[in-house]
Protein backbone atom coordinates (compact mmCIF):
# COMPACT_ATOMS: atom_id res chain seq x y z
CA UNK A 1 0.00 0.00 0.00
CA UNK A 2 1.41 2.93 -0.78
CA UNK A 3 0.36 6.89 1.11
CA UNK A 4 0.78 10.01 -0.13
CA UNK A 5 -0.28 13.32 0.49
CA UNK A 6 -2.67 15.82 -1.52
CA UNK A 7 -2.68 19.60 -1.61
CA UNK A 8 -5.33 20.86 1.03
CA UNK A 9 -8.24 21.89 -0.36
CA UNK A 10 -7.73 25.35 1.31
CA UNK A 11 -4.38 27.00 1.35
CA UNK A 12 -2.86 25.95 5.07
CA UNK A 13 -1.81 28.52 7.54
CA UNK A 14 1.54 29.48 8.10
CA UNK A 15 3.85 27.16 9.94
CA UNK A 16 3.96 28.20 13.70
CA UNK A 17 6.74 28.86 15.88
CA UNK A 18 5.92 25.63 17.79
CA UNK A 19 5.58 23.42 14.69
CA UNK A 20 8.69 23.05 12.35
CA UNK A 21 8.92 20.88 9.06
CA UNK A 22 12.09 20.70 7.71
CA UNK A 23 13.61 18.40 4.35
CA UNK A 24 17.21 18.16 4.90
CA UNK A 25 19.79 14.86 4.42
CA UNK A 26 19.72 12.00 6.97
CA UNK A 27 22.38 12.68 9.51
CA UNK A 28 25.24 10.99 9.00
CA UNK A 29 26.81 9.32 6.20
CA UNK A 30 24.23 7.75 3.82
CA UNK A 31 24.67 3.81 3.29
CA UNK A 32 24.45 2.35 -0.43
CA UNK A 33 21.18 1.07 -1.14
CA UNK A 34 20.39 -2.80 0.62
CA UNK A 35 23.47 -1.55 2.81
CA UNK A 36 23.28 -4.05 5.59
CA UNK A 37 24.17 -0.84 8.26
CA UNK A 38 20.48 -0.19 7.65
CA UNK A 39 21.82 3.45 6.23
CA UNK A 40 19.25 6.09 4.55
CA UNK A 41 19.47 7.12 1.41
CA UNK A 42 19.88 11.48 1.28
CA UNK A 43 16.56 12.87 -0.19
CA UNK A 44 15.08 10.91 3.17
CA UNK A 45 12.68 13.15 4.26
CA UNK A 46 13.24 14.24 7.69
CA UNK A 47 10.21 16.23 9.81
CA UNK A 48 10.93 17.66 13.10
CA UNK A 49 8.77 18.31 15.69
CA UNK A 50 8.22 20.14 18.98
CA UNK A 51 6.36 18.34 22.32
CA UNK A 52 2.99 19.15 22.09
CA UNK A 53 2.47 20.03 18.76
CA UNK A 54 2.61 16.55 17.18
CA UNK A 55 1.59 16.52 13.53
CA UNK A 56 -1.62 13.94 13.35
CA UNK A 57 0.64 11.55 10.78
CA UNK A 58 3.45 10.92 13.21
CA UNK A 59 0.25 10.29 16.35
CA UNK A 60 -0.76 7.97 14.12
CA UNK A 61 2.39 5.79 14.11
CA UNK A 62 1.61 4.78 17.76
CA UNK A 63 -1.23 2.40 19.07
CA UNK A 64 -1.94 4.79 21.94
CA UNK A 65 -1.23 8.55 22.33
CA UNK A 66 -2.02 10.39 25.69
CA UNK A 67 -2.42 14.22 25.35
CA UNK A 68 -0.40 16.05 28.14
CA UNK A 69 -3.03 17.75 30.86
CA UNK A 70 -2.46 21.48 30.58
CA UNK A 71 -1.76 23.07 34.31
CA UNK A 72 -4.87 25.57 33.67
CA UNK A 73 -6.97 21.85 32.67
CA UNK A 74 -9.28 21.45 35.20
CA UNK A 75 -10.70 18.06 35.89
CA UNK A 76 -14.56 19.24 35.33
CA UNK A 77 -13.99 18.55 31.88
CA UNK A 78 -14.82 14.90 31.57
CA UNK A 79 -17.27 15.23 34.27
CA UNK A 80 -19.18 17.32 31.20
CA UNK A 81 -18.46 15.18 28.54
CA UNK A 82 -20.17 12.51 30.95
CA UNK A 83 -23.22 14.72 31.24
CA UNK A 84 -23.23 15.18 27.82
CA UNK A 85 -22.81 11.44 26.68
CA UNK A 86 -26.45 10.85 28.37
CA UNK A 87 -28.22 13.32 26.69
CA UNK A 88 -28.79 11.73 23.32
CA UNK A 89 -31.78 13.81 22.77
CA UNK A 90 -28.63 16.18 20.97
CA UNK A 91 -27.22 13.66 18.89
CA UNK A 92 -30.15 14.73 15.97
CA UNK A 93 -28.84 18.17 16.17
CA UNK A 94 -25.45 17.49 17.13
CA UNK A 95 -23.57 15.78 14.37
CA UNK A 96 -19.89 16.19 15.63
CA UNK A 97 -21.20 15.09 19.41
CA UNK A 98 -22.66 11.89 17.26
CA UNK A 99 -19.10 11.42 15.94
CA UNK A 100 -17.24 11.61 18.59
CA UNK A 101 -19.66 8.96 20.80
CA UNK A 102 -20.07 6.91 17.55
CA UNK A 103 -23.65 7.33 18.44
CA UNK A 104 -26.90 7.98 15.42
CA UNK A 105 -29.29 7.90 18.44
CA UNK A 106 -30.19 6.19 21.56
CA UNK A 107 -31.37 3.07 19.75
CA UNK A 108 -34.58 2.68 20.25
CA UNK A 109 -35.52 2.71 16.14
CA UNK A 110 -36.63 -0.38 15.05
CA UNK A 111 -34.59 -3.31 15.01
CA UNK A 112 -34.49 -6.69 12.46
CA UNK A 113 -31.95 -9.76 13.19
CA UNK A 114 -31.38 -12.66 10.23
CA UNK A 115 -28.93 -15.29 11.19
CA UNK A 116 -27.60 -16.90 8.28
CA UNK A 117 -28.28 -20.57 8.03
CA UNK A 118 -27.22 -23.02 5.41
CA UNK A 119 -25.89 -19.87 3.74
CA UNK A 120 -29.12 -18.06 3.53
CA UNK A 121 -30.39 -15.62 5.93
CA UNK A 122 -33.04 -16.50 8.53
CA UNK A 123 -35.45 -14.02 10.02
CA UNK A 124 -34.76 -14.25 14.28
CA UNK A 125 -37.89 -13.91 16.40
CA UNK A 126 -37.60 -10.92 18.41
CA UNK A 127 -37.67 -12.70 22.07
CA UNK A 128 -34.00 -13.65 20.69
CA UNK A 129 -32.48 -10.72 19.02
CA UNK A 130 -29.63 -10.04 21.10
CA UNK A 131 -28.83 -13.51 22.05
CA UNK A 132 -25.99 -14.11 19.32
CA UNK A 133 -23.87 -17.38 18.69
CA UNK A 134 -19.60 -17.31 18.39
CA UNK A 135 -20.21 -19.65 15.36
CA UNK A 136 -22.83 -18.26 13.05
CA UNK A 137 -22.94 -14.81 11.28
CA UNK A 138 -25.84 -12.43 11.96
CA UNK A 139 -27.35 -9.07 9.85
CA UNK A 140 -28.62 -6.56 12.08
CA UNK A 141 -31.11 -4.11 10.37
CA UNK A 142 -31.86 -0.88 12.12
CA UNK A 143 -34.24 1.77 11.19
CA UNK A 144 -34.41 5.38 12.53
CA UNK A 145 -35.76 8.67 11.69
CA UNK A 146 -33.31 11.94 11.16
CA UNK A 147 -34.21 15.60 9.85
CA UNK A 148 -37.35 13.95 8.31
CA UNK A 149 -35.93 11.30 6.26
CA UNK A 150 -35.91 7.35 7.33
CA UNK A 151 -32.56 5.88 7.54
CA UNK A 152 -30.39 2.79 8.04
CA UNK A 153 -28.01 1.36 9.54
CA UNK A 154 -26.97 -2.75 8.37
CA UNK A 155 -25.06 -4.52 11.14
CA UNK A 156 -22.76 -7.20 9.48
CA UNK A 157 -21.60 -9.00 12.68
CA UNK A 158 -19.19 -12.03 12.50
CA UNK A 159 -18.71 -14.47 15.30
CA UNK A 160 -14.99 -15.89 15.64
CA UNK A 161 -16.32 -19.23 14.66
CA UNK A 162 -17.53 -18.76 11.56
CA UNK A 163 -16.74 -20.58 8.28
CA UNK A 164 -15.25 -18.68 5.60
CA UNK A 165 -18.56 -19.39 3.38
CA UNK A 166 -20.62 -17.80 5.93
CA UNK A 167 -19.08 -14.97 6.00
CA UNK A 168 -18.67 -15.06 2.33
CA UNK A 169 -23.14 -15.40 2.67
CA UNK A 170 -23.33 -12.98 4.47
CA UNK A 171 -21.76 -9.88 2.71
CA UNK A 172 -23.79 -11.57 -0.29
CA UNK A 173 -27.04 -11.30 1.57
CA UNK A 174 -26.37 -7.67 3.03
CA UNK A 175 -25.73 -7.05 -0.97
CA UNK A 176 -29.53 -8.36 -1.59
CA UNK A 177 -31.30 -6.33 0.85
CA UNK A 178 -28.91 -3.29 0.19
CA UNK A 179 -30.49 -3.45 -3.48
CA UNK A 180 -34.30 -4.01 -1.67
CA UNK A 181 -33.53 -0.66 -0.14
CA UNK A 182 -32.75 1.31 -3.02
CA UNK A 183 -28.85 1.07 -2.17
CA UNK A 184 -30.06 3.13 1.25
CA UNK A 185 -28.13 0.73 3.70
CA UNK A 186 -25.10 2.27 5.73
CA UNK A 187 -23.48 -1.07 6.25
CA UNK A 188 -21.20 -1.40 9.00
CA UNK A 189 -18.79 -4.77 9.61
CA UNK A 190 -18.66 -5.40 13.74
CA UNK A 191 -16.52 -8.48 14.74
CA UNK A 192 -17.04 -10.43 17.78
CA UNK A 193 -16.00 -8.67 20.89
CA UNK A 194 -15.50 -4.91 18.99
CA UNK A 195 -18.88 -4.38 18.61
CA UNK A 196 -19.57 -0.31 18.29
CA UNK A 197 -21.15 1.78 20.94
CA UNK A 198 -24.26 2.01 18.80
CA UNK A 199 -24.70 -1.79 18.31
CA UNK A 200 -24.55 -2.64 21.98
CA UNK A 201 -27.81 0.27 22.36
CA UNK A 202 -30.29 -1.36 20.40
CA UNK A 203 -29.99 -4.41 22.64
CA UNK A 204 -30.53 -2.59 25.28
CA UNK A 205 -28.02 -4.25 27.22
CA UNK A 206 -29.55 -7.47 26.66
CA UNK A 207 -26.61 -8.37 24.14
CA UNK A 208 -25.65 -11.98 24.79
CA UNK A 209 -22.87 -13.78 22.83
CA UNK A 210 -23.20 -18.13 23.46
CA UNK A 211 -20.01 -19.69 22.76
CA UNK A 212 -21.79 -22.80 21.15
CA UNK A 213 -23.59 -22.72 17.04
CA UNK A 214 -27.21 -21.99 17.71
CA UNK A 215 -30.29 -22.38 15.51
CA UNK A 216 -32.35 -19.50 14.97
CA UNK A 217 -35.62 -20.81 17.14
CA UNK A 218 -33.75 -20.76 20.40
CA UNK A 219 -30.54 -19.81 22.53
CA UNK A 220 -28.78 -22.85 21.36
CA UNK A 221 -27.48 -23.80 25.08
CA UNK A 222 -27.53 -27.06 26.77
CA UNK A 223 -29.29 -27.38 30.11
CA UNK A 224 -27.01 -30.09 31.31
CA UNK A 225 -23.51 -28.45 30.68
CA UNK A 226 -21.47 -25.76 32.95
CA UNK A 227 -21.70 -22.51 31.89
CA UNK A 228 -19.71 -18.88 32.66
CA UNK A 229 -20.68 -15.79 31.41
CA UNK A 230 -18.98 -12.23 31.52
CA UNK A 231 -21.16 -8.87 32.03
CA UNK A 232 -19.68 -6.07 31.27
CA UNK A 233 -21.45 -2.59 31.55
CA UNK A 234 -23.22 -0.46 33.45
CA UNK A 235 -26.41 0.59 31.65
CA UNK A 236 -28.65 -0.32 28.78
CA UNK A 237 -26.34 1.25 26.11
CA UNK A 238 -22.83 -0.26 27.00
CA UNK A 239 -23.45 -3.43 28.54
CA UNK A 240 -22.95 -6.91 26.77
CA UNK A 241 -22.51 -10.51 27.96
CA UNK A 242 -20.02 -12.86 26.46
CA UNK A 243 -19.54 -16.45 27.50
CA UNK A 244 -15.98 -17.47 28.64
CA UNK A 245 -14.45 -21.14 29.32
CA UNK A 246 -15.86 -22.33 32.74
CA UNK A 247 -13.10 -22.17 34.97
CA UNK A 248 -11.99 -20.25 37.62
CA UNK A 249 -8.95 -18.33 36.11
CA UNK A 250 -11.52 -16.69 33.73
CA UNK A 251 -13.10 -14.41 37.00
CA UNK A 252 -11.96 -10.98 37.11
CA UNK A 253 -12.16 -9.08 40.48
CA UNK A 254 -13.99 -6.21 38.81
CA UNK A 255 -16.81 -7.27 36.95
CA UNK A 256 -19.92 -9.60 37.40
CA UNK A 257 -19.77 -13.15 36.28
CA UNK A 258 -23.10 -15.77 35.83
CA UNK A 259 -21.89 -19.01 36.82
CA UNK A 260 -24.59 -21.52 35.47
CA UNK A 261 -24.94 -25.65 36.77
CA UNK A 262 -27.63 -27.81 36.32
CA UNK A 263 -29.40 -27.01 39.21
CA UNK A 264 -28.90 -23.23 40.12
CA UNK A 265 -27.25 -19.76 38.81
CA UNK A 266 -24.33 -17.90 40.81
CA UNK A 267 -24.35 -14.31 40.22
CA UNK A 268 -20.44 -13.99 41.30
CA UNK A 269 -20.29 -10.25 41.81
CA UNK A 270 -16.38 -8.85 42.07
CA UNK A 271 -14.86 -7.05 44.59
CA UNK A 272 -14.42 -4.13 42.38
CA UNK A 273 -17.74 -4.20 40.68
CA UNK A 274 -20.39 -1.15 41.46
CA UNK A 275 -24.37 -0.87 41.79
CA UNK A 276 -24.53 0.01 38.09
CA UNK A 277 -23.02 -3.28 37.15
CA UNK A 278 -25.02 -5.39 39.51
CA UNK A 279 -28.59 -4.15 38.35
CA UNK A 280 -27.53 -4.77 34.80
CA UNK A 281 -25.98 -8.10 35.96
CA UNK A 282 -29.88 -8.94 37.30
CA UNK A 283 -31.42 -7.91 34.06
CA UNK A 284 -29.16 -10.34 32.29
CA UNK A 285 -29.91 -13.36 34.07
CA UNK A 286 -33.47 -13.46 33.16
CA UNK A 287 -32.06 -13.99 29.78
CA UNK A 288 -29.78 -16.70 30.16
CA UNK A 289 -31.40 -19.06 32.95
CA UNK A 290 -34.50 -19.52 34.75
CA UNK A 291 -32.84 -21.16 37.14
CA UNK A 292 -33.03 -20.43 40.96
CA UNK A 293 -30.33 -17.74 41.64
CA UNK A 294 -27.59 -17.35 43.51
CA UNK A 295 -25.79 -13.99 44.93
CA UNK A 296 -22.22 -14.99 45.74
CA UNK A 297 -19.92 -12.43 46.67
CA UNK A 298 -16.25 -12.48 45.78
CA UNK A 299 -14.22 -14.36 48.89
CA UNK A 300 -17.66 -16.01 50.17
CA UNK A 301 -18.09 -18.83 47.63
CA UNK A 302 -19.44 -21.78 48.61
CA UNK A 303 -17.62 -25.03 47.57
CA UNK A 304 -20.11 -26.08 44.98
CA UNK A 305 -19.19 -22.83 43.52
CA UNK A 306 -15.24 -23.98 42.58
CA UNK A 307 -16.57 -27.57 42.35
CA UNK A 308 -18.21 -26.69 38.97
CA UNK A 309 -15.64 -24.35 38.23
CA UNK A 310 -12.77 -26.92 38.41
CA UNK A 311 -11.06 -26.11 41.63
CA UNK A 312 -9.65 -22.61 42.90
CA UNK A 313 -7.05 -21.50 40.05
CA UNK A 314 -5.23 -17.77 40.19
CA UNK A 315 -7.52 -14.51 38.27
CA UNK A 316 -6.98 -11.00 37.90
CA UNK A 317 -7.89 -8.98 41.33
CA UNK A 318 -6.24 -5.58 40.36
CA UNK A 319 -8.19 -2.48 40.35
CA UNK A 320 -9.22 -1.76 36.27
CA UNK A 321 -7.88 1.65 35.43
CA UNK A 322 -10.60 3.06 33.31
CA UNK A 323 -9.72 2.98 29.29
CA UNK A 324 -8.48 6.03 27.59
CA UNK A 325 -10.28 7.04 24.96
CA UNK A 326 -7.64 7.78 21.63
CA UNK A 327 -7.67 11.46 20.80
CA UNK A 328 -6.46 11.26 17.23
CA UNK A 329 -7.48 13.62 14.30
CA UNK A 330 -9.27 12.01 11.27
CA UNK A 331 -7.62 11.74 8.47
CA UNK A 332 -9.04 11.10 5.36
CA UNK A 333 -7.37 9.61 1.85
CA UNK A 334 -8.43 9.29 -1.57
CA UNK A 335 -7.90 5.68 -3.06
CA UNK A 336 -7.39 4.01 -6.22
CA UNK A 337 -6.03 0.84 -7.54
CA UNK A 338 -2.35 1.23 -9.77
CA UNK A 339 -0.91 -1.70 -11.10
CA UNK A 340 -1.90 -4.10 -8.33
CA UNK A 341 -1.39 -1.77 -5.27
CA UNK A 342 -3.72 0.37 -2.94
CA UNK A 343 -2.89 3.97 -3.06
CA UNK A 344 -3.90 6.65 -0.36
CA UNK A 345 -3.67 9.78 -1.34
CA UNK A 346 -4.02 12.06 1.94
CA UNK A 347 -6.00 15.25 1.57
CA UNK A 348 -5.47 17.61 4.80
CA UNK A 349 -7.73 20.83 5.72
CA UNK A 350 -10.87 18.50 4.23
CA UNK A 351 -14.05 19.54 3.62
CA UNK A 352 -17.35 17.87 2.12
CA UNK A 353 -15.97 19.79 -1.08
CA UNK A 354 -13.48 16.98 -1.36
CA UNK A 355 -15.94 13.97 -1.80
CA UNK A 356 -16.12 13.78 -5.60
CA UNK A 357 -18.81 11.23 -6.95
CA UNK A 358 -15.98 9.38 -9.05
CA UNK A 359 -14.46 8.48 -5.96
CA UNK A 360 -13.79 6.10 -3.13
CA UNK A 361 -12.38 8.09 0.10
CA UNK A 362 -10.96 6.64 3.34
CA UNK A 363 -12.16 8.47 6.53
CA UNK A 364 -9.77 7.11 9.56
CA UNK A 365 -11.53 7.65 13.08
CA UNK A 366 -9.05 5.50 14.36
CA UNK A 367 -11.95 3.62 15.97
CA UNK A 368 -13.83 3.05 12.86
CA UNK A 369 -12.39 2.99 9.52
CA UNK A 370 -15.41 4.78 6.49
CA UNK A 371 -15.32 4.43 2.93
CA UNK A 372 -17.26 6.55 1.39
CA UNK A 373 -18.62 5.49 -2.29
CA UNK A 374 -19.60 8.27 -4.78
CA UNK A 375 -22.78 7.33 -6.69
CA UNK A 376 -20.26 6.78 -9.94
CA UNK A 377 -17.37 4.78 -8.25
CA UNK A 378 -16.41 2.16 -10.60
CA UNK A 379 -14.69 -0.47 -7.46
CA UNK A 380 -16.86 0.16 -4.96
CA UNK A 381 -17.41 -3.80 -4.45
CA UNK A 382 -13.28 -3.83 -3.41
CA UNK A 383 -13.73 -1.24 -0.79
CA UNK A 384 -14.14 -3.46 1.94
CA UNK A 385 -10.92 -5.05 1.14
CA UNK A 386 -8.95 -1.81 1.33
CA UNK A 387 -10.05 -0.91 4.51
CA UNK A 388 -8.94 -4.25 5.88
CA UNK A 389 -5.50 -3.96 3.96
CA UNK A 390 -5.12 -0.50 5.19
CA UNK A 391 -5.61 -1.65 8.69
CA UNK A 392 -3.29 -4.71 7.95
CA UNK A 393 -0.49 -2.31 6.76
CA UNK A 394 -0.67 0.36 9.09
CA UNK A 395 2.56 1.33 11.00
CA UNK A 396 0.78 1.40 14.33
CA UNK A 397 -0.52 -2.30 14.39
CA UNK A 398 -3.84 -1.07 13.94
CA UNK A 399 -6.51 -4.17 15.17
CA UNK A 400 -7.88 -6.07 12.19
CA UNK A 401 -11.87 -5.96 13.98
CA UNK A 402 -11.61 -2.61 13.88
CA UNK A 403 -15.15 -1.89 12.15
CA UNK A 404 -15.18 -0.95 8.83
CA UNK A 405 -18.39 1.26 7.86
CA UNK A 406 -19.66 1.97 4.25
CA UNK A 407 -21.51 4.82 3.46
CA UNK A 408 -23.03 5.62 -0.09
CA UNK A 409 -22.79 9.18 -1.47
CA UNK A 410 -26.33 11.09 -0.48
CA UNK A 411 -26.52 8.15 3.00
CA UNK A 412 -24.42 9.63 5.34
CA UNK A 413 -25.25 9.30 8.99
CA UNK A 414 -23.91 12.14 11.82
CA UNK A 415 -21.12 9.86 12.28
CA UNK A 416 -19.50 10.71 9.45
CA UNK A 417 -20.38 13.61 8.38
CA UNK A 418 -19.75 14.80 12.31
CA UNK A 419 -15.85 14.62 11.13
CA UNK A 420 -16.53 17.70 8.63
CA UNK A 421 -16.43 21.07 9.81
CA UNK A 422 -19.71 21.82 8.15
CA UNK A 423 -21.88 19.55 6.07
CA UNK A 424 -24.41 20.15 3.24
CA UNK A 425 -27.14 17.02 3.67
CA UNK A 426 -29.02 17.78 0.90
CA UNK A 427 -26.14 19.05 -1.34
CA UNK A 428 -26.61 15.63 -3.53
CA UNK A 429 -30.24 14.69 -2.61
CA UNK A 430 -33.45 16.66 -1.85
CA UNK A 431 -36.94 15.05 -0.91
CA UNK A 432 -38.97 17.91 -0.60
CA UNK A 433 -40.07 19.54 -4.02
CA UNK A 434 -39.61 22.91 -4.14
CA UNK A 435 -43.35 23.79 -3.82
CA UNK A 436 -43.41 22.12 -0.28
CA UNK A 437 -40.83 24.35 1.09
CA UNK A 438 -41.93 27.36 -0.25
CA UNK A 439 -45.82 26.57 0.67
CA UNK A 440 -44.24 25.60 4.32
CA UNK A 441 -45.92 21.69 4.38
CA UNK A 442 -45.51 20.11 7.91
CA UNK A 443 -42.87 18.52 6.78
CA UNK A 444 -40.82 21.18 5.60
CA UNK A 445 -41.40 22.85 8.37
CA UNK A 446 -39.97 20.37 10.97
CA UNK A 447 -37.01 19.74 8.75
CA UNK A 448 -35.86 23.13 8.37
CA UNK A 449 -36.34 23.72 12.03
CA UNK A 450 -34.18 20.52 12.64
CA UNK A 451 -31.54 21.44 9.97
CA UNK A 452 -31.87 25.47 11.52
CA UNK A 453 -31.13 23.41 15.28
CA UNK A 454 -28.22 21.87 13.23
CA UNK A 455 -26.18 24.96 11.97
CA UNK A 456 -27.02 26.71 15.54
CA UNK A 457 -25.72 23.89 17.63
CA UNK A 458 -22.76 22.67 14.92
CA UNK A 459 -19.00 23.60 16.81
CA UNK A 460 -16.32 24.29 14.57
CA UNK A 461 -13.93 23.47 16.90
CA UNK A 462 -14.35 19.69 17.61
CA UNK A 463 -11.26 18.32 18.13
CA UNK A 464 -9.72 17.86 22.01
CA UNK A 465 -6.47 18.94 21.98
CA UNK A 466 -5.70 19.24 18.20
CA UNK A 467 -4.40 22.85 18.60
CA UNK A 468 -6.83 24.53 16.53
CA UNK A 469 -8.73 27.24 18.15
CA UNK A 470 -12.42 28.33 16.92
CA UNK A 471 -11.19 32.07 15.63
CA UNK A 472 -8.79 30.41 13.39
CA UNK A 473 -11.80 27.49 12.22
CA UNK A 474 -13.90 30.26 11.85
CA UNK A 475 -11.27 32.24 9.75
CA UNK A 476 -10.97 29.39 7.27
CA UNK A 477 -14.66 28.97 7.03
CA UNK A 478 -15.09 32.18 5.94
CA UNK A 479 -12.20 31.81 3.43
CA UNK A 480 -13.76 28.33 2.39
CA UNK A 481 -17.46 30.59 1.31
CA UNK A 482 -15.35 33.16 -0.50
CA UNK A 483 -14.18 30.74 -2.56
CA UNK A 484 -17.02 29.41 -3.23
CA UNK A 485 -18.30 32.41 -4.30
CA UNK A 486 -15.29 32.83 -6.95
CA UNK A 487 -15.82 29.53 -8.14
CA UNK A 488 -19.67 30.55 -8.96
CA UNK A 489 -18.33 33.72 -10.60
CA UNK A 490 -15.66 31.80 -12.50
CA UNK A 491 -13.52 35.00 -12.70
CA UNK A 492 -11.13 37.27 -10.80
CA UNK A 493 -11.73 39.56 -7.82
CA UNK A 494 -12.39 43.04 -8.28
CA UNK A 495 -9.34 45.22 -6.77
CA UNK A 496 -11.62 47.03 -3.72
CA UNK A 497 -9.83 50.00 -3.94
CA UNK A 498 -8.25 50.22 -7.52
CA UNK A 499 -10.02 52.89 -10.42
CA UNK A 500 -12.52 51.63 -12.86
CA UNK A 501 -9.92 52.51 -15.68
CA UNK A 502 -7.60 49.98 -14.07
CA UNK A 503 -10.21 47.02 -14.10
CA UNK A 504 -11.82 48.12 -17.51
CA UNK A 505 -7.70 47.56 -18.54
CA UNK A 506 -7.36 44.44 -16.94
CA UNK A 507 -10.46 43.19 -18.08
CA UNK A 508 -10.00 43.37 -21.34
CA UNK A 509 -6.23 42.23 -21.31
CA UNK A 510 -8.19 39.21 -19.68
CA UNK A 511 -10.23 38.59 -22.62
CA UNK A 512 -7.31 38.01 -24.64
CA UNK A 513 -5.43 36.04 -21.80
CA UNK A 514 -2.39 36.98 -19.76
CA UNK A 515 1.15 35.36 -21.11
CA UNK A 516 1.65 31.70 -18.78
CA UNK A 517 5.64 34.28 -17.87
CA UNK A 518 3.47 36.60 -16.50
CA UNK A 519 2.07 33.94 -14.08
CA UNK A 520 3.61 30.94 -13.49
CA UNK A 521 6.39 30.53 -10.51
CA UNK A 522 5.35 34.55 -9.51
CA UNK A 523 5.20 35.50 -5.97
CA UNK A 524 1.91 37.37 -5.12
CA UNK A 525 3.45 40.92 -5.25
CA UNK A 526 5.03 40.07 -8.70
CA UNK A 527 1.44 39.29 -10.30
CA UNK A 528 0.02 41.96 -12.90
CA UNK A 529 -2.84 44.25 -11.63
CA UNK A 530 -5.85 43.27 -11.00
CA UNK A 531 -5.24 39.31 -10.89
CA UNK A 532 -6.34 37.47 -8.19
CA UNK A 533 -2.71 35.32 -6.52
CA UNK A 534 -5.64 32.34 -5.85
CA UNK A 535 -6.82 32.04 -8.85
CA UNK A 536 -4.12 33.02 -11.45
CA UNK A 537 -4.50 30.28 -13.76
CA UNK A 538 -7.86 31.78 -15.09
CA UNK A 539 -5.98 34.87 -16.52
CA UNK A 540 -4.69 32.16 -19.06
CA UNK A 541 -6.56 32.66 -22.51
CA UNK A 542 -7.91 28.97 -23.55
CA UNK A 543 -5.08 27.82 -25.85
CA UNK A 544 -2.70 28.47 -22.94
CA UNK A 545 -4.53 26.87 -20.39
CA UNK A 546 -5.42 23.69 -22.72
CA UNK A 547 -1.69 23.33 -23.60
CA UNK A 548 -0.31 23.71 -19.79
CA UNK A 549 -3.06 21.49 -18.06
CA UNK A 550 -3.83 19.27 -21.01
CA UNK A 551 -7.97 19.96 -20.47
CA UNK A 552 -9.99 22.80 -20.53
CA UNK A 553 -11.21 25.62 -18.15
CA UNK A 554 -14.79 23.93 -17.89
CA UNK A 555 -13.28 20.33 -17.09
CA UNK A 556 -10.48 21.82 -14.51
CA UNK A 557 -12.93 23.68 -12.42
CA UNK A 558 -15.39 20.89 -12.39
CA UNK A 559 -12.71 18.63 -10.48
CA UNK A 560 -12.44 18.57 -6.56
CA UNK A 561 -10.93 21.58 -4.93
CA UNK A 562 -8.11 19.92 -3.49
CA UNK A 563 -7.27 18.07 -7.12
CA UNK A 564 -7.53 21.89 -8.32
CA UNK A 565 -4.78 22.65 -6.30
CA UNK A 566 -2.36 19.55 -6.55
CA UNK A 567 -2.31 20.63 -10.15
CA UNK A 568 -1.76 24.19 -9.79
CA UNK A 569 1.16 23.48 -7.36
CA UNK A 570 2.43 21.05 -9.43
CA UNK A 571 2.01 23.31 -12.75
CA UNK A 572 3.86 26.34 -10.56
CA UNK A 573 0.32 28.13 -10.66
CA UNK A 574 -0.02 28.15 -6.41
Amino acid sequence: MALGTSSPSSPAPPPSPQHIYTNTRTLGSPEPEGHAGGGYPTYTNVEVLNDGAESAAFKQLFRTWSEKRSRNQKLGGKDKLIHVKLDVGKLHTQPELAAQLRMVDDGSGKVEVWCMEDLHRQPVDSKHHGQLCAGNCYLVLYTYQRLGRVQYILYLWQGHQATADEIKALNSNAEELDVTYGGALVQEHVTMGSEPPHFLAIFQGQLVIFQERAGHHGKGQSASTTRLFHVQGTDGQNTKTMEVPARASSLNSNDIFLLVTAGICYLWFGKGCNGDQREMARVVVTVISKKNEETVLEGQEPPHFWEALGGRAPYPSKKRLPEEVPRFQPRLFECSRQMGCLVLAEVVFFSQEDLDEYDIMLLDTWQEIFLWLGEAASEWKEAVAWGQEYLKTHPAGRSPATPIVLVKQGHEPPTFTGWFFTWDPYKWTSHLSHKEVVEGSPAATSTISEITAEVNNFRLSRWPGNGRAGAVALQALKGSQDSSENELMRGPKSGGTRTSSSVSSTSATINRGLRREQLMHQAAEDLPEGVDPARREFYLSDSDFQDIFGKSKEEFYSMATWRQQQEKKQLGFF
